[in-house]
């Protein structure tokens, strides 16, 4: 949030202001409301980078989003608020509460049209395809593109949301009616499309596009075998350096073209469907097994069918990278050595200057790591586009993206911690480097509140997120699963699901300049290796790429992406954790006779002009501790209540530290209470007391 803004109140003011009206509003009267509801600060009064008030145009971003996640209408310069809007104002006590909600809706909104977007990157082609090859006056639906590619109509919708595909606005329910707004791209957010589609010939009855004008999935297949549409500029690399041993990169550099052996494939063009090229290759390599067949149906049809003129496209050889743009329609030729059968006119940019394989810039040494013949680049199209450039213009290449980078430790903010300035700058440039940190020791020792205080110091608070592991904490939880859903017949299927080191990755991919910090709380408590699966192999190798247990996709651990774990050595010594784990992180303690923890509540004591008998006792306490796993850290004598309260300390002593204790000799037939407590420790005199 910008500084100064306050989304929280201006957002459910907002609301507000659409509810009390219960009329579609012009924008500008919305805002005018808004002002007379709300004191503003000067911050927010003060011009923006466009000349106009910064909280206004704070607010019109605010109820954008809301209208992404289908609480606000804005449409033709009118704002109206939804049933959906009314709904969370009612539900929503406080302001805080109602923007905690709207965040985690524009979160879950965002992350299903980005799983939508990787899901359908590879039949992308075949639905702008589809829709270009609209007739006049039809229209179509989710559930019928649903059908064309695979999948379901919901996360159709979340695509044609995020892709600007052409005529996506033609695209409506199986019931003829016009989606809501959140599942409409941003460029056609503001029209009327009744009123759009009406112009354009489409005839509706009672808000309803007739039926008749209806394009079936059946047709739209027939729209998608011309192969007349374009698509969008994709990237790929395609290998050549070991086609059956023999090396034929520098044939494609001096020919002008790239190919695949398809030594057994017969021939056959772009028309070809998904389910016919699949036949084909079992048919004509049936001697192979089944995961290379599977294979070879990737690499052909990405080359025959996705791969279009204007693609870029890379090959590597002998540690230089050259780089080249598509030129034509696949063919088949006779070639005597049956290792290039199937060819692809390639201009080739960089047959004289090639580029050095370790000058690649990120993403594309991670994407390149896949050993399949044929590889999908799109992600990195961004970096082959500042390459391409000088190649035609000689301009300089654009400056790299910046790269996430965890923000300092203050001065100011070590005192409010009341902890070594230089002890948290080193714990920052470990966790800057290893990129994985586990504080451990006894509880009490703030182990959790350092870890959240200094995540929130490091990043925005939007890129941290903590999750507590238990003994029945899985892989499918914590990374990706298959979780039960209700169909809209009422049939009960299941669907793969992120958790959350999944979304946070995700977000993190889409964000690189950003920090992220995923903080796991009580780690120790999971079983690590069912939890972390093949992952525990990222953790040590950030840029290789695995396959997972679930999604078929490649994925890998972004750079910009920490983890922070805790470790209670009470609960469970950390001697028994693997050398794999100990291996990818690194371990710093937390214990009450050292730095910084010691002298910790003597600190928060003097800070506060409380007695220090407390932190006498805690000292005289742990001294008669023989086992410094289980000392006791300060944090439960660190709140106001004890000490503002008739017989505060007595109570924490009861109710908090001798359960630790009596768990700990629950075995001994030592009685606790004579032996650790308050009057045990007081009647004993003032023991030795380490110095703080």
């Amino acid at each position: 949030m910008p500084e100064g803004l306050r989304s929280a109140l201006l957002l459910r003011t907002c609301l507000e202001v659409l509810r009390d009206v219960g009329e579609p509003t012009h924008g500008r009267e919305v805002l005018r409301q808004v002002s007379d509801r709300v004191d503003l600060s000067p911050e927010e009064q003060a011009p923006g980078g466009s000349g106009a008030p910064r909280w206004t145009v704070h607010v019109r971003f605010l109820s954008g989003d809301a209208a992404t996640i289908g609480w606000v209408v804005k449409q033709n310069y009118l704002w109206w608020i939804t049933e959906a809007g009314l709904a969370a104002l009612d539900r929503c006590a406080t302001a805080e509460e109602l923007h905690a909600e709207f965040r985690q809706r524009r979160a879950e909104v965002s992350r299903s049209r980005k799983q939508a977007s990787r899901k359908f990157s590879g039949s992308l082609n075949t639905i702008v395809e589809a829709l270009s090859g609209l007739p006049a006056g039809m229209w179509t639906s989710h559930e019928d593109l649903a059908e064309l590619v695979g999948g379901n109509p919901e996360e159709i919708a979340h695509l044609l949301a995020k892709e600007p595909v052409p005529n996506a606005h033609r695209v409506l329910r199986a019931t003829g009616e016009v989606p809501q707004p959140m599942h409409q791209h941003f460029k056609y957010r503001g029209a009327d499309l009744t009123e759009k589609l009406g112009q354009e010939g489409v005839e509706f009855v009672a808000d309803r596009a007739v039926p008749e004008q209806r394009i079936t999935a059946d047709i739209l297949r027939d729209l998608t075998k011309d192969g007349a549409s374009p698509g969008t500029r994709r990237a790929w690399l395609v290998r050549g350096s070991n086609v059956d041993g023999v090396d034929v990169v520098p044939e494609w550099l001096a020919g002008g073209w790239v190919s695949l052996a398809a030594s057994q494939l017969p021939e056959t063009g772009p028309e070809v469907d998904p389910q016919r090229l699949q036949q084909l290759v079992a048919d004509s390599y049936r001697h192979k097994s089944y995961s290379v067949r599977e294979k070879l149906v990737g690499q052909f049809n990405a080359f025959l069918r996705l791969m279009r003129e204007g693609d870029f496209l890379l090959t590597v050889h002998r540690g230089d990278v050259h780089l080249g743009v598509v030129d034509g329609p696949p063919t088949f030729v006779a070639s005597p050595d049956h290792r290039s059968n199937l060819r692809r006119p390639v201009r080739w940019l960089s047959t004289r200057q090639p580029i050095d394989l370790a000058q690649l810039p990120a993403p594309l040494p991670t994407l390149i790591q896949s050993q399949d013949d044929v590889v999908d680049l799109t992600d990195g199209l961004d970096a082959l586009e500042r390459l391409y450039a000088p190649l035609l213009a000689e301009a300089p290449p654009a400056a790299p993206a910046a790269e996430a980078r965890l923000g300092e430790v203050t001065d100011e903010f070590a005192e409010e911690l009341l902890t070594d300035p230089d002890w948290l700058r080193e714990l920052r440039d470990l966790l800057a480097e290893r990129r994985q940190v586990i504080l451990y020791g006894p509880p009490g020792t703030g182990k959790t509140y350092l870890a959240h205080r200094l995540a929130g110091r490091l990043t925005e608070s939007h890129a941290v997120k903590l999750i507590q592991f238990h003994p029945s904490y899985t892989y499918e939880d914590f990374f990706e699963g298959f979780r039960p859903e209700s169909g809209e017949d009422g049939t009960l299927r299941f669907k793969l699901t992120s958790g959350p080191l999944r979304k946070l990755a995700d977000d993190a991919r889409e964000h690189p300049s950003t920090p992220y910090i995923l903080i796991i709380d009580e780690i120790n408590r999971g079983n690590l290796a069912k939890v972390f699966g093949e992952l525990y192999f990222l953790l040590e190798y950030r840029d290789q790429r695995i396959s997972l247990q679930y999604s078929a996709e490649d994925f890998t651990l972004p750079a910009n992406l920490y983890l922070v774990g805790t470790m209670n050595t009470a609960d469970r010594s950390i001697a028994p954790v693997d050398a794999a784990m100990r291996r990818r992180f690194a371990f710093v303690e937390l214990h009450p006779s050292r730095p910084p923890v010691s002298g910790l509540l003597r600190r928060w004591l003097d800070a506060r002009a409380y007695p220090s008998e407390a932190a006498d006792l805690l000292d005289a306490l742990n001294a008669r501790l023989a086992d410094a796993d289980h000392a006791i850290g300060p944090s439960f004598l660190m709140r106001d209540s004890v000490y503002n309260t008739t017989h505060g300390l007595e109570r924490v002593w009861r109710h908090d530290i001798l359960p630790l204790l009596t768990e700990h000799h629950y075995a001994d037939e030592l009685d606790v209470a004579a032996h650790y407590g308050l009057d045990a420790l007081r009647s004993a005199g003032p023991d030795p007391v380490p110095e703080s």
